[in-house]
């Protein structure tokens, strides 16, 4: 052997020992099985300067059938097509290669043995090695077929079979780091079952539960967003969502979803995996798809809560007659929804299960438990002191009579009743400096805290439209102007004597009556801009001070539409009121009020600049309607008449605590109003 044919040799073994090693680390990372053998397959045609290669797997029936091929197939090779009985022959060594367990060499036009009847069909040489496949039951569940040329030594065929050999261990080595990170994945999943399972039983109310359900159970389901829905009846109620506080009931994604499940239930499905690409009953079409345009889901699963309430004695029976084992009540369904492509595969089917099934059976509970007569009473005095001590009946008898007085004290001692509510201070002349037309603030000609007189220019405004048809009617007024001098001066220059002089005269007079119309049309359309330019004048309405804070930095040389408000102007030496808000739940006290009184209601209120000293007034009107403040609650606007004189530091806007004198009513009443009113609304409803 020259010196050249080792360096090539030892060149080749250190290629195949770098493919063995790089497959060896591309098996302990987190790829998947369809990488993995593709690229061992790849690793062993390039290894051995193969022909081709094919990786065998079994299906159902035990029929070997091709997972994946490199380079030649021998089966389907167009040159030299096999028969069907050198398929049967091969397909037979194959097997045969399958139940020896061991890389094996085979060569052309031969078989394993004189005792084996599989043969080799083609005239190249095959390398057939038993090989472990993840998730397939059998052992050794395919076989790794390569295809090369005759090998030239002995000791090159064994080092194929040795290389050969060692890619399928790391294939069961593969497989087995991917059922170590199974089982880490199992026992992480136990552990938040184990951990959902603590939550979900903890409480018997029933919202706690459900919330419990929607966010502990997307934990374990591992999905984008849980819902939870309380069945009442035959329909279907959004109770707890996974990362929200509250639920919306005016929400349409809420009603949509509330009706959707609606529908599903109704059919007695166990679950339904849904997406809006498929095709599914009518009756449940439109609100999926409804519900899908809202909601942007790219998937949902229904699944409903259920309580086993009896178990059958014989569940081989109630099999026979294709009745359910078991006897169950549906509590509600929990909808788990994808917003992006997701496998829904078994685990996740499992999973959601799991949380429907004991979601179900705490649901059940906290509502069974809510059920009972007087709950909130009866959950608020199993928690109370005085039921741990024993009560005799001189303690009773006590109790009962420091009930009676308190309840006397409360009923006759009389009490102020007073109705509260918000304000500001306002002054009576105030008026808001709108703008005129559309255009540019070009010059502000006051300041704020300006004293101004009624009339007083206060902004002037630009509209480079205006100045431009201005300019455009001037010019032809000027035009006409002069087409009327040259017509004068033509009409005098004219010859009695010329036969054509009635006829040019009758044209030129026309042409001056028409001129003279225009002109006159001009002149109107003249005064009518002058108008508009002096529009663009704002005055002062009314003799006052400037309130509007910073208005030069914001309006000069800013363009502003006709109707927007550009600053307020006010008397603060004229008289003040309180404008005043009081709810639309409370006015009606104050109507019964003034309604009984011969005068005008007292109202006093405090100034939050002066908590010190408080300040009096009368109603002067109250609005007839309730408009929603900036909360969007109900109110009713009352206005106050006040002596502005006697209260120093007056400042427009400046928020107040006033309340209304209602008269006197009963301690009991003034201290628990509102319990009383929400007894009423609630319980007694009216």
């Amino acid at each position: 052997m020259t010196t050249d044919e080792s360096a090539s040799i030892a060149n080749l073994w250190q290629e195949i020992e770098e493919l063995v090693l790089g497959l060896a680390q591309l098996s302990r990372t987190e790829i998947s099985s369809q990488t993995f053998y593709t690229e061992l397959l790849e690793r062993a045609v390039r290894g051995m300067s193969a022909l081709g290669g094919i990786l065998w797997l079994p299906d159902s029936t035990g029929i070997l059938e091709i997972y994946l091929s490199r380079g030649l197939n021998p089966e389907s090779n167009a040159s030299a097509p096999f028969s069907p009985e050198e398929i049967e022959q091969h397909r037979l060594l194959l097997k045969e290669a399958l139940q020896e367990n061991r890389p094996t060499s085979i060569a052309a036009r031969s078989g394993l043995s004189e005792q084996h009847r599989g043969k080799n069909p083609t005239g190249e040489n095959l390398i057939l090695c038993p090989i472990t496949v993840e998730n397939h039951p059998a052992a050794t569940a395919g076989i790794l077929e390569v295809i090369h040329q005759p090998p030239k030594s002995f000791a090159a065929q064994d080092g194929y079979l040795r290389f050969i050999g060692a890619l399928c261990e790391i294939s069961e080595d593969f497989c087995q780091s991917k059922k170590l990170q199974k089982l880490q994945e199992l026992e992480t999943l136990w552990e938040q079952f184990e951990r959902f399972s603590e939550h979900v039983h903890l409480h018997l109310d029933s919202q706690q539960t459900a919330y419990i359900i929607a966010n502990e159970g997307r934990i374990l389901i591992d999905c984008d967003r849980l819902s939870v829905l309380q069945r009442t009846g035959s329909t279907y109620r959004l109770i707890a969502a996974s990362g929200v506080d509250a639920i919306e009931r005016r929400s349409e994604s809420v009603q949509r979803l509330e009706k959707l499940t609606g529908c599903i239930q109704s059919l007695n499905r166990p679950y339904w995996i849904m997406e809006a690409g498929q095709k599914y009953p009518p009756q449940i079409t439109e609100p999926l798809h409804a519900y899908l345009d809202l909601a942007s889901s790219r998937s949902l699963m229904i699944f409903p809560l259920k309580h086993i309430t009896a178990e059958s004695p014989d569940d081989t029976e109630a099999r026979q007659q294709n009745q359910p084992a078991v006897a169950e009540l549906t509590v509600g369904a929990i909808i788990v929804e994808q917003f992006h492509e997701a496998d829904s595969g078994s685990t996740l089917l499992d999973r959601a299960l799991a949380v429907s099934r004991h979601g179900g059976t705490a649901l059940f509970n906290a509502l069974q438990f809510e059920s009972f007569p007087f709950f909130p009473v009866l959950k608020h005095w199993s928690h109370s002191p005085v039921r741990r001590k024993q009560m005799t009946w001189r303690n009773i008898m006590t109790g009962a009579a420091i009930l009676a007085v308190i309840g006397a004290v409360l009923i006759l001692t009389p009490a102020d009743f007073t109705i509260e509510g918000s304000g500001t201070l306002q002054p009576v002349e105030q008026q808001n400096i709108f703008a005129s037309a559309d255009g540019v603030v070009d010059q502000i000609l006051v300041h704020q805290g300006a004293q101004v007189q009624a009339g007083s220019p206060l902004i002037i405004l630009r509209d480079s439209d205006l100045e431009l048809e201005f300019s455009r009617v001037h010019g032809e007024i000027l035009t006409a102007q002069k087409r009327l001098a040259v017509i004068q001066s033509a009409r005098l220059e004219l010859k009695a004597t010329d036969a054509n002089a009635l006829l040019q005269a009758n044209r030129l007079t026309a042409e001056q009556e028409e001129l003279n119309e225009r002109l006159k049309s001009l002149q109107e359309q003249l005064a009518l801009l002058k108008n508009q330019q002096d529009a663009l004048t704002l005055k002062s309405p009314l003799p006052g001070e400037v309130l509007t804070w910073d208005f030069q930095e914001k309006l000069l040389a800013r363009p502003v539409q006709r109707g927007q408000r550009l600053l307020t102007v006010a008397d603060l030496k004229g008289p003040w009121i309180l404008k005043m808000q009081v709810p639309d739940t409370e006015i009606g006290h104050i109507l019964a009020a003034q309604r009984q009184s011969q005068k005008p209601l007292n109202v006093s209120f405090l100034l939050l600049t002066d908590p010190d000293q408080t300040h009096q007034g009368t109603i002067e009107t109250i609005a007839a309607t309730a408009e929603p403040d900036a909360e969007g609650n109900p109110t009713v606007q009352i206005t106050v008449k006040l002596d502005h004189e006697s209260i120093t530091g007056l400042r427009p806007g400046a928020s107040v605590l006033p309340q209304v004198d209602c008269g006197t009513r009963s301690l009991g009443y003034v201290w628990l109003r509102r319990l009383f009113e929400t007894i009423q609304r609630e319980v007694l409803f009216f």
